[in-house]
């Protein structure tokens, strides 16, 4: 190990070739974690770093005190003949001034800061710290102690005041309050940090920060009216209608779910044929076999993602810096396959015990949902302020335990959030296996029984769940993972996924449904244009995130930003703003429309995913206009639907 953390070093950026300024975070064998100047992290090899050479003028006032050697300043090398007798000592003659720049010691003084004693409520913790050091006198006074100017001394001296200037900078910046946009309870919890320990990246706009360097510029009060009133914005319920819209939410979720799964269980699926009256026996809904199986699996899932297989990737730059995600998605769905297969294969009914235990397992997943969001909502509670979801820490507990108190909650190595989505995407995989086993069971000899349209409404699920499997590098950098909140409404969608998702397939099974080929392959044309739009417009998204300077993202008309991001406005990103949320809409719609029915049942995913992604685009939207400010004004002149063009 050549270097060491806390070591300045240059180290090269991924994907260019200059090597900059940065620190060393952490140190695993030959893998270092350095943060640049700029604030991002990354994760480089030992042979992109290399250590910051001493400027020249120290090393040679260490190697060289004096301007002349030891052999050119013997006595003996003196000629006789170098002065002339006709020149006496004392003579007032006109003298050239000597050149003794590289010899001239600067004798700086350093003087101490006096002590203030009065109180200052708005002090920061940086301001604190800098009562015990001390202050440079200005550059007139050491220029006069410099004795004689010549070009050397004021080329050096100038040097020095652009180091003066950039050290001022950036002592202002570094001590600046950075917990001031966070709610008001939570700045007890800042303060309380002690001044040796580092804290993560801020969540405080930049404009405040670039503001707070021309301080004096700015009237105080008025400033400080804006401070509040910009706290006070994010300590009450934004979004979701507020706590009374998250409340009847937490209350609605759980009852539809479980109304859904008694309208298409018991060999039937069919709003005509729903009777609650037929589900009073409370052993319909707890059943222990069913608990059992649902644990298993969630603990299945969470520790293959734990082991080290698969590749590390790092995600996007967050308030707590940069995750890093181990990418084994498409491993443990291989892994559960094989599973599934023994059973089928050892004669288990397990296709059934999928099928027709529905209800039971929709209750295991709300149930665990539950406790879940309950567990994360208190250990929210216990993290550093730079950890917690901004949108998620109001003064509401109903509120915040909907939105989550952390958006990428961890413990340990167990990352929640993508172990959630795992289980959500393989569990739909094989609820439409058991029903295209159970389809091939039950058929008679001949192929015309067969029931194609359920098989293919199957197996069209099957690719769009395992397409995110697949390619779930790119998920870490969608809203989800990046922004979305891990509350109650994140948990229980998830955990409940696999049985809402598969309501098609599962009406497909009990309803028979004959129809003409070509309208078969009309929807299934329809579904194939949704996949496209939704898999260029998210590989296209995640591509420029992760490196905007790609050689094949150069065509691409972009708008910067002021936190130095950029915002697409061409492809299919300058047709509307959301182009893979039209494409999830499609292909969801393509898959309800092709069990051609006339029950509500089949459409009901697809109608809960549009509204769900219409209020998502609108939350991102009033998100992206306080975060870019103009450059989103300038974007939104530019695309101005959000969906679909000119309808939203």
């Amino acid at each position: 190990m050549k270097f060491s953390e806390g070591e300045q070093v240059l180290a090269k950026m991924p994907s260019s070739d200059d090597y900059q300024k940065a620190r060393i975070v952490n140190v695993k064998g030959n893998k270092y974690k350095v943060l640049f100047r700029g604030g991002e992290e990354y994760t480089v090899n030992e042979t992109d770093l290399k250590a910051q050479r001493t400027s020249r003028s120290q090393t040679r006032s260490r190697g060289r005190p004096s301007g002349k050697s030891p052999s050119r300043s013997s006595p003996s090398r003196r000629s006789p003949a170098r002065k002339s007798p006709a020149r006496s000592p004392n003579s007032q003659s006109r003298k050239l001034p000597v050149r003794n720049a590289r010899q001239a010691k600067i004798s700086i003084a350093r003087l101490e800061i006096p002590k203030d004693n009065s109180s200052d409520t708005d002090r920061t913790e940086g301001s604190e710290s800098l009562k015990d050091e001390f202050v440079e006198p200005p550059i007139q006074s050491r220029l006069r102690e410099l004795g004689p100017i010549t070009r050397r001394s004021i080329r050096i001296m100038s040097g020095v005041a652009k180091a003066e200037h950039d050290h001022k900078l950036m002592m202002l910046t570094r001590n600046i309050d950075r917990a001031a946009s966070l709610p008001v309870e939570r700045k007890a919890q800042y303060n309380a940090l002690s001044d040796g320990k580092e804290r993560g990246l801020s969540v405080q706009p930049e404009e405040d920060i670039m503001k707070s360097i021309h301080y004096e510029d700015f009237d105080l009060e008025t400033f400080s009216e804006g401070k509040t009133k910009e706290i006070d914005f994010l300590s009450k319920p934004q979004e979701w209608g507020g706590w009374i819209g998250a409340l009847l939410l937490i209350i609605a979720i759980p009852v539809c779910t479980i109304l859904l799964q008694i309208a298409c269980s018991n060999n039937h699926c069919s709003s005509k044929k729903f009777h609650v009256s037929l589900y009073k026996e409370w052993k319909l809904f707890l059943n222990l076999e069913a608990f059992l199986s649902y644990a298993g699996f969630l603990c299945f899932v969470a520790i293959i993602s734990v082991l080290p297989i698969g590749r590390l990737i790092d995600g996007q730059q967050s308030i707590i810096g940069r995750l890093q995600y181990r990418i084994n998605g498409i491993w443990i769905l291989i892994l559960s396959l094989i599973i599934f297969g023994g059973f089928v294969y050892k004669g288990y009914n397990i296709s059934d015990f999928l099928i027709k235990n529905s209800l039971s397992l929709s209750v295991a997943g709300l149930t665990y949902g539950i406790l879940l969001a309950v567990a994360l909502y208190v250990k929210g509670g216990r993290m550093p302020v730079s950890n917690l979801n901004i949108y998620g820490s109001t003064n509401n507990i109903i509120y915040d335990f909907w939105q989550g108190r952390e958006i990428n909650p961890r413990l340990g190595p167990l990352d929640f959030k993508l172990i959630l989505l795992r289980c959500a995407l393989i569990g739909t995989i094989l609820i439409n296996l058991a029903a295209i086993v159970k389809i091939n069971q039950s058929i008679a000899p001949e192929l015309n029984n067969l029931n194609y349209i359920a098989i293919e409404v199957a197996l069209l699920q099957i690719v769009h769940a395992a397409d995110n499997l697949v390619f779930e590098s790119s998920a870490v950098t969608s809203f989800e993972i990046t922004y979305e909140g891990t509350g109650f409404m994140l948990i229980t969608r998830y955990l409940t996924y696999p049985f809402l998702a598969t309501l098609t397939t599962r009406y497909l099974l009990t309803n028979k449904i004959n129809k003409s080929i070509y309208l078969i392959g009309l929807f299934t044309v329809f579904f194939c244009v949704g996949y496209a739009i939704y898999r260029v417009s998210n590989s296209m998204k995640d591509k420029f995130r992760k490196n905007p300077f790609e050689p094949s993202l150069s065509h691409l008309e972009t708008i910067p930003t002021k936190r130095g991001k950029r915002l697409i406005v061409s492809r299919l990103w300058g047709h509307v703003r959301h182009p893979n949320y039209l494409g999830d809409i499609i292909m969801h719609w393509s898959i309800s429309c092709l069990s051609f029915a006339t029950d509500f049942l089949p459409y009901i995913f697809a109608i809960q995913l549009t509204l769900l992604l219409i209020h998502r685009a609108v939350r991102d939207n009033a998100r992206c206009g306080l975060r870019y400010g103009y450059a989103w004004k300038q974007y939104c002149s530019r695309v101005k639907y959000m969906i679909l063009n000119r309808v939203f």
